[in-house]
């Protein structure tokens, strides 16, 4: 049996764009989209995006994921999260949220698919603020 081929930085990228694309619409089914799904979906729909690009919006997406829904273990299904995040700032799961995706902010620049300034702008917009923090106290609450 042949190996499977080697896909690149861009190929790998593109798929899982793809791949997040189409699972995220299914576990939505009923409920609104956040525009960072159709912002995606459009960018692989014209095919032409840059692996930058591609990469800063699935990590936007990935943040609005985790940040607007619940997931239904047994289903997998996701609706509109009614949790208050400032008022639950000491609940573990939700600093472990927190550290995940500032973590893949992190690793995606580590690996040279966004920028320091693209990592900073995204974490200061999409999860510092929702904590009511300031940029020095997330990182203590996080641990650095």
């Amino acid at each position: 049996m042949p190996d499977k081929p080697q896909l690149t930085v861009e190929q790998k990228l593109a798929q899982s764009a793809d791949d997040f694309v189409e699972s995220m619409t299914q576990a939505l089914e009923g409920v609104e989209a956040p525009p960072e799904l159709d912002e995606l979906r459009t960018l692989r729909q014209e095919g032409n995006a840059d692996p930058s690009t591609l990469a800063l919006k699935i990590y936007q997406l990935m943040i609005e994921r985790g940040m607007r829904y619940d997931e239904a273990p047994e289903t997998g299904k996701l609706t509109p999260t009614e949790f208050n995040i400032r008022e639950n700032l000491q609940v573990k799961e939700v600093q472990d949220e927190f550290g995940h995706l500032y973590k893949y902010g992190m690793m995606l620049m580590d690996r040279g698919l966004l920028t320091a300034d693209q990592v900073k702008e995204t974490v200061l917009e999409r999860l510092i603020k929702r904590t009511g923090l300031t940029p020095e106290e997330f990182d203590s609450w996080l641990g650095y």
